[in-house]
């Protein structure tokens, strides 16, 4: 009777059955007995079956799920009694296949409240989950490239505050990476799987960036045609990232504030509270500080926001990493110009660069390699084809580094060892020359057993 009544209850409404089986999820209706006794066109087409073939199966031998057997989502139901959401497990399909899903598993009842039949609601999810892997592995900090102290401390930070929920600032220069450090934060965080929503504050004008942070509704200003979903909905449950949140104008400051206490906004010309639950990390290149004594940033927004600090320096404060930076550019840049064979830089070349500033910091280096890469007629980026305007270099020494041509590490151990000679090895002179401290040449010199013949 209970297969009848459920049958019954589905084809009654032949047009509620089209809507049923033009969705993009997969529907298997169970009985109490185990059996299949409806499968949408999508959920067949998942499990690889043709038509007929899947009713009055067994449920196990159709879908044969990681969680068949003891762990049966349709039998957790029943013995709590409730529906089930996000039950992640995997999918054999007939031609032996597996695909991930994340399953909600639904309690069907009669009028007296007597059990009829349970409903598995799936997607396959394995495409999803392998772009979330490689999102993972792309924005592991792991890749943000760096050895130097100041670099190994980021690291360090990322790792902390990623474990926990708590709001992040991120301060730096233009062009330093801050916003490769908030995608490090957020996929290596708790919210990985969750939505991951990036505003640009001085991007947008006052008005445009209300209706986008908050949202809006149908009617609330000239234009407002639709109700609109506003960023933070977006990002409930995951992590929004607000980069150059020092431009954001003061009138919105007040309605973040209220969302970082109370978690609570309501869309542009509503009066309904809506509840989120995102995790906010902001980043800036202006000194704060600064900004709230001149009255452009509230003082107790300020606070809220600098729950935990990361300070990302600039390229001069950090010229150790120039090596590395350029290595990893050049092997970026060779991929998108197939029809060279770039293999890496000139000792004088890099020398060059290693005595530039770089005001416009990361992004600027990678902009002067690409520029030398396009420039370069062989293997190697020579001093010639820098954009020599952009770099001015001061040689100290009236002995100029040799050019060779060879891979970047031992490039790097030839210039330490050549300029250890020009400065008649005076550590002081040696690493003034080259742009980082002592410590480091220090460090360098033992790394590849650089030493003073006797």
């Amino acid at each position: 009777m209970n297969e009848d009544y459920t049958k019954g209850k589905l084809m009654e409404n032949k047009h509620l059955l089209r809507i049923i089986n033009s969705i993009s999820d997969g529907i298997v209706v169970i009985s109490p007995e185990r059996e299949i006794i409806f499968v949408n066109e999508t959920g067949r087409k998942l499990l690889k079956y043709s038509e007929g073939e899947i009713l009055n199966s067994r449920c196990r031998t159709i879908t044969n799920t990681s969680k068949c057997g003891e762990n049966c989502p349709l039998t957790c139901a029943l013995a709590e009694n409730r529906d089930l959401d996000d039950v992640e497990m995997w999918y054999t399909t007939k031609d032996g296949n597996q695909f991930l899903s994340k399953t909600r598993v639904l309690l069907l009842k009669d009028e007296e409240g007597n059990f009829v039949a349970g409903v598995e609601i799936f997607k396959d999810l394995t495409f999803a989950k392998e772009i979330q892997q490689k999102m993972e592995e792309e924005f592991d900090f792991s890749h943000i490239i760096g050895e130097s102290r100041s670099m190994k401390e980021v690291f360090e930070q990322i790792q902390m505050v990623a474990k926990t929920d708590s709001t992040c600032l991120i301060t730096g220069e233009s062009g330093t990476g801050k916003e490769l450090i908030a995608n490090a934060i957020h996929y290596n965080s708790m919210r990985k799987e969750k939505s991951y929503v990036k505003v640009n504050c001085a991007a947008l004008n006052e008005g445009v960036l209300e209706s986008e942070l908050f949202g809006h509704v149908k009617g609330a200003f000239t234009g407002a045609n639709w109700d609109k979903v506003g960023r933070f909905e977006y990002a409930n449950g995951g992590t929004l990232f607000l980069d150059e949140i020092g431009e954001m104008p003061v009138s919105l400051q007040v309605k973040l504030l209220r969302i970082l206490q109370e978690g609570e906004f309501e869309r542009v010309g509503s009066s309904k509270t809506i509840k989120v639950d995102v995790r906010i990390i902001a980043a800036t290149n202006k000194n704060l500080e600064d900004e709230v004594r001149k009255g452009n940033f509230r003082n107790d927004l300020y606070y809220r926001l600098n729950v935990f600090r990361i300070h990302v320096p600039s390229l001069r404060e950090r010229k150790e990493d120039i090596p590395l930076l350029v290595d990893h550019f050049i092997k970026k840049v060779s991929k998108k110009m197939v029809h060279k064979n770039l293999l890496g830089i000139e000792a004088e070349a890099l020398s060059k660069l290693m005595s530039y500033d770089y005001p416009g910091n990361i992004r600027e280096l990678e902009n002067i390699v690409e520029h030398g890469a396009i420039r370069a007629r062989g293997s190697y980026i020579k001093l010639s084809d820098l954009p020599l305007p952009l770099i001015p270099f001061k040689i100290d020494s009236e002995t100029k580094l040799h050019q060779i041509q060879i891979p970047l590490q031992s490039l790097e151990k030839e210039l330490i060892a050549k300029t250890l000679e020009e400065s008649k090895w005076k550590i002081t002179k040696a690493a003034q020359r080259l742009g980082v401290s002592r410590v480091t040449l220090w460090r360098k010199m033992k790394e590849y057993g650089l030493a003073k013949a006797e």
